[in-house]
């Protein structure tokens, strides 16, 4: 749990943070669910959460996204102009790697705002730099942490209990159930799955 809840902190503090702004984060595996709970608890003024999955959108929701968008159902966009106004969100963090969530978080992001990169495309995805140019985006292209900084403010958050990552535990399975777990995860039916060697406890 503390390897990809780095990640998250790590995303929430590059740049100029998070403290005091307004984020987006798109897509939902563990690590952007962990990345909308950090933000909260590193000071982000709104968390807004997009994703087209119904149960990690509801997990979001647990994890104090203030607003959570389902973007095959909504637009993104108009969802925070509505809450925003036209400035935008300050900093957009992606996880999806998908083009379709990044036109969408580029049409939201504030003239001179944040684009962090953390989800890897599948292909090749075409960009509208002309966009992305005239907005003066500042993008990052994240990966890994920082050590020894990271890992330091992620267990003072998870110390105090600024963060609580046991909702995100969705299963909890022996080692004999991987092939299932796996199935699971790659269906989109859970959403961190734990191993225990000893078979799952109760």
């Amino acid at each position: 749990m503390m390897e990809p809840f780095g990640l998250a902190v790590h995303a929430s503090m590059e740049g100029s943070g998070v403290s005091g702004l307004n984020v987006l984060v798109s897509g939902y595996g563990p690590i952007g669910l962990m990345n909308i709970a950090a933000a909260r608890a590193l000071g982000a003024s709104k968390v807004i959460a997009t994703d087209v999955h119904p149960l990690r959108l509801a997990a979001a929701a647990r994890m104090g996204a203030d607003e959570c968008v389902n973007a095959a159902d909504d637009s993104v966009y108009e969802t925070v102009r509505s809450l925003l106004g036209e400035r935008g969100v300050d900093v957009a963090i992606d996880y999806s790697g998908q083009a379709s969530a990044l036109k969408a978080l580029i049409q939201s992001i504030t003239q001179g705002g944040e684009l962090r990169l953390m989800g890897v495309p599948s292909q090749e995805i075409s960009l509208n730099l002309e966009e992305w140019l005239f907005k003066g985006l500042v993008v990052r292209g994240l990966h890994g942490r920082r050590l020894f900084e990271t890992w330091e403010r992620s267990t003072t958050l998870l110390a105090n209990g600024r963060v609580d990552l046991s909702s995100l535990v969705s299963h909890r399975v022996a080692l004999s159930d991987a092939q299932d777990a796996f199935e699971m995860a790659l269906n989109g039916k859970s959403l961190k799955i734990l191993f225990e060697p000893n078979g799952a406890c109760a």
